[in-house]
Formats: structure tokens, C-alpha cells, sequence
């Protein structure tokens, strides 16, 4: 029997990137403590999460269920290492993209998951969804960047912000989860305070999978990923959104201006 579960289920824009590359990178280190699934190993749910985060229906919701039954049915039940899954997809869209303001979708994507896993692996099975978080000013900004760059997004950062205002809160969100997972368990943890420890954001995750017989000072720690430069391209890439360049074009220039930024950072 599968002693635990953790699912990283988001949220974008809160390290989970750099989360996940470490897992990479460390993967035959940590495959003898826990089977670690990134997006790759479940594209299909993370796909069916994001359609019913813009299209919440029975229909799109009746995919994920499909979906993360089989995933699950697909991970063998009789291995006692723990299962670790992390893709923030699961949450669904990016806030900012398709009109959404938040994650108002996740709380009953994260009920499918929690029912397909207690089917699959006992209704004793000890479950944790795991989201890391950050603070609202920094978060906002970070997902402006972030789809100001993957995007025709044409808003300044202030306009961008505006639209949020009566969005409701990570945390708000945390606690509509944890309603619906139940008896599972929800558990946060904020970026600002992941800065500092030994791994990162990947240090809470590695907590919470209680591998006391890994020894994390023999992991490979990699540097913050997917990072905002701090050389005002921002503006560079709001006038090449705004402009009537097509699309192809404009990405091209994105990448060379973002490869130019890279050269200038120590």
C-alpha cells in the first residue's frame, strides 16, 4: 500500500518551475525514496484541468475525472515509496488568460484527483495537496510578466492589476480545497520563505514526503528559474504586443530580446 501522496498542484508563479527542475535533476538520487511524476507523466489531466477552468461544465469536468483515474491506474499500488506529482496545470489557466481572475476551478479539479486516489489506492491513503504561494503584489506582477511575455497582452502593469481587484485570494482559494478534498489534507507555503532554505522550494515538498533516509546534502541545488529580468525589457515587449507586427515576428523578437537580457546578468 502506497503510504503517501503528495500532489504540487500550484500555483503559478510561486517557484514551481524551479521546484521541478531540481526534481529533474535529481531524479536518480531521489527515484529510491519517491516516484516523482512531473507534467509529462499526466499531460492529459493537466490538459482536461485547463479546459474546465474556461469551460466549467459537467462535460469538461467528467474529463478530468476520466482522466486522473487513469493516471492513477496506471502507478502500481503495491510499491512503498511515496508519490510525489507537481504541475501547477493542475490548477488550471494562468490568472490573466481567458478572462480568469483566479483559480476558482481547482477546488473541484483537486476533488477529482482525491477521489481517483483514494479509489486507487485505499480510502486510508494519506493525501496531501501541497500549493506553494506568494504575496498578492508580487504574485500579480509576476503573472503580467509572464503572460506579457507568452501573450499578445497589451495591458501596462497598473491596468493589469485593476482587473484583480475583485478577484478573490489565494488563501480564499486554499480553503474552498480543503472543503472539497476532505478528508484529505491542503498545506501552503509562501515563496518569501522558501527563498532561504537549503533547496528552495523544493525544501517544503521534501518535508512533507518524510524521506528520512534521503540525504539532501547530496542534492544538486540549481539557481531561481524562469525569473523576471531586471533590465526594463518589460516595456519592449508591451510596444512589440501592441504593435501590428504578426505574430511569428513578434515571438522572434521576444526571444532575441530576452537571450540579449540573459548576457547582461552576472
Amino acid at each position: 500500500m502506497t503510504p503517501r501522496i503528495v500532489i504540487h498542484a500550484g500555483f503559478h508563479k510561486t517557484g514551481t518551475t524551479s521546484a521541478q527542475s531540481m526534481l529533474r535533476e535529481n531524479a536518480n538520487v531521489l527515484a529510491p525514496h519517491v516516484r516523482v511524476f512531473l507534467k509529462d507523466a499526466f499531460e492529459g489531466l493537466t490538459e482536461s484541468a485547463r479546459a474546465f477552468s474556461i469551460d466549467p461544465k459537467k462535460k469538461t469536468l467528467a474529463h478530468v475525472a476520466r482522466a486522473a483515474a487513469a493516471f492513477f491506474a496506471k502507478v502500481a499500488a503495491d510499491d512503498p515509496r511515496p508519490i510525489l506529482m507537481s504541475s501547477e496545470d493542475l490548477s488550471g489557466h494562468m490568472p490573466g488568460r481567458h478572462g480568469l481572475e483566479c483559480y476558482d476551478s481547482a477546488g473541484l479539479v483537486m476533488k477529482c484527483l482525491s477521489r481517483a486516489a483514494f479509489l486507487r489506492f485505499g480510502a486510508s491513503t494519506d493525501l496531501t495537496f501541497y500549493f506553494s504561494t506568494r504575496k498578492i503584489d508580487a504574485w500579480l506582477r509576476s503573472t503580467w510578466w509572464q503572460n506579457l511575455r507568452s501573450t499578445r497582452l497589451t495591458d501596462d502593469f497598473e491596468t493589469y492589476r485593476s482587473q484583480f481587484d475583485a478577484a478573490r485570494s489565494l488563501d480564499d482559494i486554499l480553503e474552498e480545497i480543503a472543503a472539497d478534498v476532505a478528508p484529505a489534507r491542503v498545506t501552503s507555503f509562501p515563496l518569501e520563505d522558501a527563498t532561504d532554505l537549503p533547496l528552495g522550494p523544493l525544501d517544503p515538498l521534501l518535508t512533507l514526503l518524510e524521506l528520512t533516509d534521503l540525504d539532501r546534502a547530496g542534492l544538486t541545488v540549481l539557481p531561481p528559474e524562469n525569473v523576471q529580468p531586471d533590465h526594463g525589457i518589460d516595456a519592449v515587449f508591451l510596444a512589440l504586443n501592441k504593435s501590428a507586427l504578426p505574430e511569428k515576428d513578434v515571438q522572434d523578437a521576444k526571444r532575441m530580446v530576452r537571450k540579449m537580457a540573459r548576457h547582461l546578468d552576472p
